[in-house]
């Protein structure tokens, strides 16, 4: 169950920034700056079915831009943390950007409708931590389909979803239900000597990483072959 603080929070639009296909998954867009956005979020829809067909068909349509389930009535979001709630009106977005986030559209491509959520995969409130030595990932998906999400600790810092071209050898389906860590030990993160992440940190199609399945336990090593970018920001996360 979700930990409930004492900063106040205004209710507030929420977007989450989706991948996959055969199970479509929402990625929140936090904000270091407003405690309302302070949340690293991974969730599972269950859509409508023209929903998610629009969204696969614009997608193929518009491989340059991404694509978000947008609520159409201001929430909070500790109670989709601690499961009172499951489901919110929403709409279908298109998001359009150029380089880092400096210009961004949000295009409405859906009237309304009842976004239901699945399952929580990891549902983290930011707290005072220190950086990890090398850069974090959060792995999840479901079957063949596997992501990455940066995860975040504070500014500055970058998100960036990316869809693998298969599921890892020796990553299981309780793996990725459970948004399992990974980090990538050629790739130092260190707080990044307190510069933004102007560059993509993982240029390269494929890198060695490190699963941490089990705290104290030897990690598993596995390879990661990177697929397409669905979403990456330094602007709006380090406000």
């Amino acid at each position: 169950m979700t930990t409930r603080h004492e900063e106040h929070e205004d209710p507030s639009v929420h977007s989450f920034i989706l991948s996959g296909r055969e199970a479509v998954f929402g990625y929140h867009l936090a904000m270091f700056g407003m405690a309302e956005h302070r949340y690293q979020v991974v969730l599972e829809y269950s859509l409508p079915a023209d929903i998610v067909d629009t969204y696969l068909k614009d997608q193929a349509d518009h491989p340059e831009s991404w694509h978000a389930v947008r609520n159409t009535q201001d929430m909070v979001l500790p109670p989709i943390g601690d499961g009172t709630v499951t489901e919110y009106p929403a709409r279908l977005d298109r998001v359009t950007q150029t380089g880092n986030g400096e210009d961004r559209i949000w295009e409405p491509i859906s009237g309304g409708f009842t976004a239901r959520i699945s399952r929580v995969l990891t549902f983290r409130r930011f707290s005072a931590e220190d950086f990890p030595a090398h850069v974090t990932y959060l792995l999840y998906g479901r079957g063949e389909e596997a992501h990455i999400a940066h995860r975040l600790v504070g500014r500055p810092h970058y998100e960036q979803i990316l869809t693998l071209r298969h599921l890892p050898d020796g990553v299981t389906q309780q793996d990725l239900a459970n948004a399992v860590e990974l980090t990538i030990p050629t790739v130092p993160d260190a707080g990044h000597n307190g510069r933004p992440w102007t560059t993509r940190p993982l240029p390269d199609p494929s890198y060695p990483a490190l699963l941490h399945r089990t705290p104290g336990a030897p990690p598993l090593p596995i390879t990661l072959d990177l697929a397409e970018e669905r979403w990456w920001n330094i602007t709006t996360l380090n406000l």
